[in-house]
């Protein structure tokens, strides 16, 4: 299990377990790289030599990703037991985002006391989405919690102590594990107080690890918002760390004795030019735009050695173009499983949950029965703006609560059997032409439908590779006229072109499959965000999932209606396009 571990035992032990290059003890490849703990350490593992084995990384992240997705499941089991027996009725025993586990109590009884389940107004501690992390040899986590307690009085809650442990998780060299990061709560759960902790411990004891001075920026979608932790952090360090504060507005300074700073500026596009950060936090990056980020702050960094940026928010809307682009990279690498230099995590109401209701809400509030109490938001449902309460107060993007599915359906069509080759796939590239999505639909032997993202590339030459490898299998295509363009003449004979008028036709059909439960779905978190994200509206005398009024991408919602139209031609016997046979 992937762990991030400063301890001086667990250092030794795993030196001597590397030493020379034993095999994986699971899947037995030569030369293992990471150590692995054969009873994790929240079991009451510990770290020594016993308790060790040589692992892989690949195998040590993919055992990782079931242990925690299996124990999320067990808590939030436990969470539903106890808001059953609060008088909470209606609340689904498990989501699709999670795996299958047949007896949680057996599996997980040393994990949970199962006579102290957990209040139905307590947050969640972990994230309902979140990416893997990359094996590390330790974690700056103390620096974080130790400047909290000294500077600013605080014990941090444990949801802030988990992205603490994530984002200053490091390699035996002190490098960062992680250059990019995404947080998304709901407001008024604490990111104000984290942000002020990570800057702050990075100003002071991080400064003092890498012996050098520090260069730290930080910016909001608005210049009050930004200056608003300036005024929290900047006095504790003037009077406790000797730090020179200057005040003027629009440029606000902190520099401490060591040569180290701390500007705040507002998000311009020019924000981030003629300056090099070591660390940039983005504060409600939802307002933010791309070109600030793109062209101002990521350029800032590419002259230091081992930087972070740190972006934290609450769901926006459709507009919100930086953010979805992030989220979307972060749901990527949660569905491939695989670890990356991107941190992502999201504390938000999972779709099998009506958004309305109090189970719901504990979701996107990990400060609940610590700094936030179920009362405030009780008082905030009243709110007449319906979209705004589940975007602040909930977390959930604007507009998905209107989805054209009602909540729940897409979660219960979960097919965990093996996937035909075969079938049908829908290609189509994203609003900014910078990636290809592709859904594909097989049939089953029951005369029902299952889909699967079949891939989703940075590149036209990648796409085509995938595409080679699809034809190889028998699949068809169907294609929006972007990708035709460039289309091999050699899969001429396997493809059809489709766009809105395929959609505006199909759209009704295809939700008639979803609702009569013939097409199911693999359990992809993309594609599940994808589906459930969207949009109905009325046009032209029919109805048709809309990417403008949608907030937030949904192509691969697109992709899996043109297919499943063309998959039910021979499932069912209903024609939908024709194929050419040449």
């Amino acid at each position: 299990m992937s762990r991030e571990h400063s301890n001086p035992e667990y250092q030794r032990n795993r030196k001597l377990i590397l030493e020379g290059h034993p095999p994986c003890t699971y899947c037995g490849k030569d030369n293992a790289d990471t150590v692995d703990h054969i009873i994790e350490l929240d079991r009451g593992g510990g770290h020594e030599l016993e308790n060790l084995t040589p692992c892989c990384a690949e195998c040590n992240n993919r055992k990782g990703h079931k242990y925690v997705s299996a124990r999320n499941a067990h808590k939030r089991q436990s969470r539903h037991e106890g808001m059953r027996d609060a008088g909470i009725t209606n609340i689904p025993m498990r989501s699709f985002y999670t795996e299958k586990i047949e007896t949680p109590t057996q599996l997980f009884s040393l994990l949970v006391d199962p006579d102290q389940p957990e209040l139905a107004t307590t947050g969640h501690d972990l994230p309902r989405l979140e990416t893997m992390c990359p094996e590390s040899a330790g974690t700056w986590l103390a620096d974080i919690r130790d400047f909290a307690r000294e500077a600013l009085d605080v014990e941090l809650m444990p949801w802030q102590l988990h992205v603490a442990e994530r984002i200053f998780a490091h390699k035996e060299n002190g490098d960062l594990v992680h250059r990019n990061a995404l947080v998304s709560t709901a407001r008024q759960n604490g990111k104000t107080v984290l942000l002020s902790c990570v800057i702050g411990a990075w100003l002071t004891k991080v400064a003092a690890r890498r012996g050098k001075k520090q260069q730290v920026l930080s910016t909001a979608n608005r210049l009050d918002l930004a200056v608003s932790l300036f005024d929290v952090l900047g006095p504790v360090l003037e009077v406790k760390y000797g730090a020179k504060i200057t005040k003027t507005f629009g440029r606000n300074r902190v520099q401490m004795p060591d040569g180290s700073t701390w500007d705040i500026r507002a998000a311009k596009p020019s924000t981030g030019h003629g300056t090099s950060n070591d660390l940039i936090i983005a504060d409600e990056i939802w307002d933010i735009n791309p070109i600030v980020i793109d062209g101002g702050l990521i350029p800032s960094q590419r002259a230091k050695h081992s930087p972070l940026m740190l972006m934290v928010s609450t769901a926006g809307d459709e507009s919100s173009r930086a953010m979805l682009r992030w989220r979307e990279q972060g749901l990527r690498a949660i569905d491939k499983q695989e670890p990356s230099t991107f941190y992502f995590a999201e504390w938000s109401p999972p779709p099998d949950l009506d958004p309305l209701t109090e189970a719901a809400w504990t979701w996107g509030n990990p400060a609940l029965g610590h700094t936030l109490e179920m009362d405030t938001i009780r008082a905030e449902a009243e709110n007449p703006d319906r979209s705004q309460f589940l975007r602040a107060s909930c977390n959930l993007w604007v507009a998905s609560d209107r989805g054209w599915l009602p909540p729940g359906l897409w979660p219960s069509l979960l097919h965990e059997g093996d996937i035909p080759q075969g079938g049908v796939v829908g290609i189509e590239t994203s609003i900014d032409d910078a990636r290809y999505f592709a859904l594909r639909v097989a049939s089953l032997p029951d005369k029902k439908l299952v889909a699967t993202v079949a891939f989703v590339v940075d590149s036209y030459q990648a796409m085509l590779d995938e595409v080679d490898k699809l034809a190889a299998q028998g699949c068809r295509f169907a294609i929006s006229p972007s990708i035709d363009i460039q289309w091999p003449q050699r899969h001429e004979h396997c493809k059809v072109i489709v766009g809105y008028g395929e959609i505006l036709k199909f759209t009704p059909a295809v939700r008639s499959l979803i609702m009569e439960k013939v097409l199911h779905h693999d359990g992809s978190q993309q594609l599940a965000e994808h589906v459930q994200r969207a949009v109905l509206v009325k046009s032209q005398g029919s109805v048709a999932v809309s990417s403008q009024r949608s907030p937030g991408p949904i192509e691969l919602c697109r992709t899996m209606i043109w297919a499943a139209a063309l998959a039910t031609r021979s499932t069912m016997g209903k024609p939908a396009l024709g194929f050419s046979t040449v």
